[in-house]
């Protein structure tokens, strides 16, 4: 394995860590706070987060594992957002969803041989989305909403 792959699949462990360091930052009671209006509350930036890591990333991952050149459904991120919000899922459990899914992510891409990382599929408005590609936005995502969560916890201490 190429030492960049090594780095992208460190780097999905290590976003998740820093999404479970960011929560776990909240003083008691600020999950569902939102830190000024029209902001998320963690609990709403954390619901997303573990769509994106499991219905997006992780499954076109998969996908693009066994399939040749997979045609990817847009994610209605706006709808899914919606109905989960109307559950009461403990931000516990939406943490080690997030936690799970990304390691579940680093497992497989550990063993992946290194030309496979190009497999790619395509998205109707994003075009090309290799595994490679994916697995950084895996990453990226999920340090920009450990770090969304950390500013809400400062400014809820």
């Amino acid at each position: 394995m190429t030492p960049e792959h090594r780095v992208i699949i460190e780097g999905i462990r290590a976003s998740a860590a820093a999404v479970r360091g960011a929560v776990e930052t909240l003083p008691p009671g600020r999950e569902g706070i939102a830190p000024q209006a029209g902001e998320w509350s963690a609990r709403e930036t954390l619901i997303p987060l573990r769509a994106a890591a499991m219905l997006v990333h992780g499954l076109r991952i998969r996908r693009l594992l066994y399939e040749d050149e997979p045609v990817f459904a847009d994610f209605d991120e706006a709808r899914y957002r919606r109905a989960a919000l109307e559950g009461d899922e403990p931000v516990r459990d939406l943490v080690e969803g997030i936690v799970a899914e990304h390691e579940q992510i680093a497992r497989l891409l550990a063993t992946l041989p290194d030309a496979d990382w190009g497999r790619a599929g395509r998205h109707p408005s994003l075009g090309v989305m290799s595994i490679e590609l994916l697995a950084r936005r895996t990453a990226e995502h999920a340090r920009e909403h450990a770090a969304q969560i950390a500013s809400t916890a400062k400014v809820g201490a």
